[in-house]
């Protein structure tokens, strides 16, 4: 079996870990390491994993996404939401990686198209969320947001969040969104400091197609998919929003805990 380590290369802890798994004695398991940073694919990997925070985890995501390689996440960052293995522990859970003693949680991405005179000129992916702010520090964006093609709402705000249930413990939560059980199959739209009561965040069946229209803007805005796309919008851009079902991974679980407990640990829930 092929292991690929993707790793934060500015965190010393992640070379650290990376180190100890590269180090650990596996026995006659049949393990071949390969190795570097997330942002590029090393070998042909049967099992790939991120060594880092949340970030490194979606950046291995990106970089993987499609090949059918379940991806497991080690956390050295701050709060490992998706990183979800303890820095500690990692010898012994690629351990039980390597003898199959784990189960798979499928994750799929969010894709985005932007439009711009009718035609398509990029295409986002994320795993988090697909969010466009406004790209001038004290001007708001007025922008229209559609669900399948029905008018949702018009406002001026900062920004717009289309998030993932994975995604809603990020950006999205500290926007005034909800948190989305991942069992939940949904996206989630929320404006980002709306001028106005009105518009507020709703989930949506994850079969919807969301359009956002950055309706006017003299200083244009910014689109990003997991905070690892800066693409420059202007007035009268439209963005598309969905689910890309063939565009998924498999995230690894090892058993133990829950989600409502990785709750009340990460953000401090009595």
């Amino acid at each position: 079996m092929r292991v690929g380590l993707f790793f934060n290369g500015d965190l010393e802890s992640s070379a650290d870990v990376a180190g100890a798994i590269l180090s650990a004695d596996y026995g006659k398991r049949g393990v071949e390491f390969v190795h570097g940073r997330a942002n590029a694919l090393h070998g042909s990997p049967d099992i790939a994993i991120s060594i880092g925070g949340d970030g490194t985890f979606l950046m291995t995501s990106k970089t993987i996404m499609g090949l059918g390689v379940p991806l497991y996440g080690i956390n050295t960052g701050r709060l490992g939401f998706l990183a979800s293995g303890e820095a500690a522990a990692a010898v012994r859970d690629v351990e039980k990686i390597l003898d199959g003693d784990y189960e798979i949680s499928p994750k799929v991405p969010l894709k985005g198209e932007v439009i711009r005179g009718g035609s398509v000129i990029c295409t986002v992916r994320a795993f988090n969320e697909i969010m466009i702010v406004k790209n001038f520090v004290s001007r708001p964006i007025a922008l229209s947001a559609w669900v399948d093609d029905e008018k949702l709402y018009d406002f001026l705000a900062d920004g717009i969040i289309v998030s993932t249930p994975a995604g809603s413990t990020a950006y999205a939560l500290s926007s005034g969104g909800p948190v989305v059980h991942p069992g939940v199959r949904c996206a989630a739209v929320i404006p980002i400091c709306p001028h106005s009561l009105f518009p507020r965040p709703i989930i949506v069946p994850d079969s919807a197609e969301i359009k956002i229209k950055l309706e006017s803007s003299p200083y244009g805005a910014v689109l990003s998919g997991d905070g690892q796309d800066n693409i420059e919008m202007l007035s009268g851009d439209e963005v598309t929003i969905s689910y890309d079902k063939k565009m998924g991974i498999g995230v690894i679980r090892l058993g133990g805990g829950s989600y409502f407990g990785v709750l009340r640990n990460k953000l401090n829930w009595s």
